[in-house]
């Protein structure tokens, strides 16, 4: 979601600011901020314009000021509009902060600090924090001990930078949202996010909750109160095992084509050296009273692939759970319980919550995750890391497929017979090499010049399939927002068919076991004159169009997925949409 950028060192900070928001647009955004500490005092400028042209708009005027910060918002609290950009002010203006989250007492410390006589300018919860910081200091309070005394303010999550006037230090502070400092050659770069500093710092300090930090030309330092560490001194730096080529297009004209592209090669680093953390995970599940999947949006379709492999192979029950209503489900868990949280970020904000219901009724948490430095990697008893790269377009692409092949690879530790799981993860590989061809997108870009025409798509499946056609319509709606639909193959008389005209489109998957059924599907529909596309093995005798992907068993929809990331693509091309950057989506929501 939003995004922070601070610099601290020798260096003018504007342009390393301006340069470092560039780098986080990936997460989306609808306004724009900097502020830089000058000789004449505080350099405030705030857009709702691209940063491109925020860019061209501050460079000339903003002073060579070596500290500073900047914020990319993504609105929750408030409109998309200039005053409620960030950075946000105190009353006296020498109080400035940028502010990742949402605060649940907003509202009430709006009205307490109202009536202690500040001004408030923007409708965001954010802006309770500089004034708070004000109130600190107007009773007495130093810049220290004013952002050590917020953990007992705020309730809700929270990753803040803050800067005052006359002093050389950023105040760091988070709770719930990510915030990292990266260390380059006497330089220091608060960050929500790697990608940020990577030209500049591959050193990387990961910051505890509530653990209040101050970082000036001199170093990083923990604040004398209010931290949750013993220690005086902050975390050691890590190496950033990151690189600025893996964060770039490259030759590609967006992420998420490059994206598509880089699938066979993810995949091939879970299956050449699976993590040794599989086995522990399994252990794990074998002694489980029950085991939940809990995800959102595409990972929670990988936890319904979860629940598919467990009761086909391994013939056991487990759940899959939309993380933001896993607290009605929460209860059913008990001691002994095992909790699968899948995040491609490792920050999303619901999925952190049902961890938290999990771990309070004595479940056990296994996280699948992307980021190996994430919120989630620390809660979990296991981690299984999915080696995907980084994900820079907010649609998921490899970080699925990844995460469909790192279940099957558990499933395949605790599978009777595990080298028949194994087989049927290296032909689902196998495919991807024709599917992410250039052959392939060609063909994809015809189906997409087909459908256009059309306002309403179905895709219908069973079994495993049902979950490619939900994905497939989640990634068809978001990046191309094309109306799209899924539902289980055997649904479509219980009221669906209402939707089926002359002409309708209908994408059919299906794999050799289930060609009865897919034939006896796709006549359904053809009778009501719907145009069938077909992905499977072979054609139907009633395809309109047919998308081939050879036959994997239980692990084709690692496959089948692939064109359908494509036609999204494409679709999203075509409409002249951005497909990194689907409107009024993010890439990590890291807010409830």
């Amino acid at each position: 979601m939003c995004g922070i950028a601070g610099y601290v060192g020798a260096r003018p900070a504007a342009p390393i600011l301006l340069d470092s928001l560039q780098r986080l647009e990936y997460r989306g955004y609808d306004s724009c901020g900097i502020a830089v500490l000058g000789d004449a005092g505080v350099f405030v400028r705030r857009s709702v314009s691209p940063i491109s042209e925020f860019r061209n708009e501050v460079l000339p005027a903003a002073p060579e000021g070596t500290i500073g910060l900047a914020h990319t918002r993504w609105a929750t609290h408030g409109r998309a509009d200039l005053a409620n950009a960030h950075p946000l002010v105190s009353c006296d203006g020498k109080i400035l902060v940028v502010h990742n989250g949402v605060l649940e007492n907003a509202f009430e410390l709006r009205d307490r600090l109202i009536a202690q006589g500040h001004r408030f300018t923007s409708e965001t919860d954010s802006e309770t924090i500089p004034h708070l910081l004000e109130q600190a200091l107007a009773e007495g309070r130093t810049m220290d001990e004013a952002v050590a005394k917020l953990p007992e303010q705020l309730v809700g999550s929270y990753a803040i930078v803050a800067m005052r006037e006359g002093h050389d230090e950023l105040y760091l502070l988070r709770s719930g949202s990510p915030l990292v400092v990266g260390i380059g050659d006497g330089e220091y770069f608060p960050a929500s996010d790697i990608p940020s500093f990577l030209p500049y710092a591959q050193r990387v300090i990961y910051l505890h909750e509530n653990d209040p930090f101050a970082v000036g030309r001199k170093g990083i330092r923990r604040l004398g109160s209010g931290g949750t560490a013993a220690e005086a001194v902050p975390p050691l730096p890590q190496p950033v095992s990151l690189n600025v080529e893996s964060v770039s297009k490259g030759s590609f004209e967006h992420f998420m084509i490059k994206e598509i592209m880089e699938q066979v090669a993810a995949i091939a680093r879970l299956t050449d050296a699976p993590p040794p953390s599989l086995a522990t995970a399994a252990e794990l599940m074998r002694g489980a009273s029950s085991v939940k999947f809990v995800g959102a949006g595409t990972s929670y379709h990988a936890g319904l692939f979860g629940q598919f492999l467990m009761g086909t192979l391994l013939h056991t029950d487990s759940e899959a759970c939309v993380s933001s209503e896993f607290e009605f489900r929460a209860d059913t868990l008990r001691p002994g319980s095992v909790v699968i949280a899948m995040s491609q970020s490792g920050e999303t904000a619901d999925t952190l919550q049902a961890v938290r219901f999990a771990r309070d009724r004595g479940a056990r948490v296994i996280g699948l995750v992307n980021s190996e430095s994430s919120s989630l990697t620390r809660a979990a008893d296991v981690v299984i890391p999915l080696r995907s790269g980084p994900e820079l377009s907010v649609a998921a692409t490899k970080s699925y497929t990844s995460q469909l092949v790192a279940l099957n690879l558990l499933v395949e530790h605790l599978a009777a017979d595990p080298t028949g799981v194994a087989r049927t993860i290296l032909q689902a590989r196998d495919s991807l090499y024709e599917l992410t061809s250039d052959s392939a997108r060609s063909y994809m870009a015809s189906l997409a010049h087909s459908l256009a025409r059309h306002n309403h798509l179905l895709l219908i499946g069973r079994g495993g399939h049902y979950v490619t056609a939900l994905e497939a319509a989640l990634k068809i709606k978001e990046v191309a927002g094309f109306a799209s639909q899924a539902f289980p193959g055997g649904e479509m008389k219980h009221g669906p068919l209402a939707l089926v005209g002359e002409g309708s489109p209908v994408i059919l998957f299906y794999d050799r076991s289930q060609l009865a059924r897919a034939e006896l599907a796709a006549s359904e529909l053809g009778t009501r004159g719907a145009a069938i596309y077909t992905v499977g093995p072979q054609p139907l005798r009633s395809s309109s169009l047919h998308i081939r992907v050879n036959d994997a068993g239980v692990a084709t929809p690692i496959a089948q997925i692939v064109p359908m990331q494509l036609l999204a693509y494409e679709l999203a091309k075509l409409r002249q949409l951005d497909p990194d950057h689907p409107r009024n989506l993010a890439k990590s929501v890291t807010v409830l």
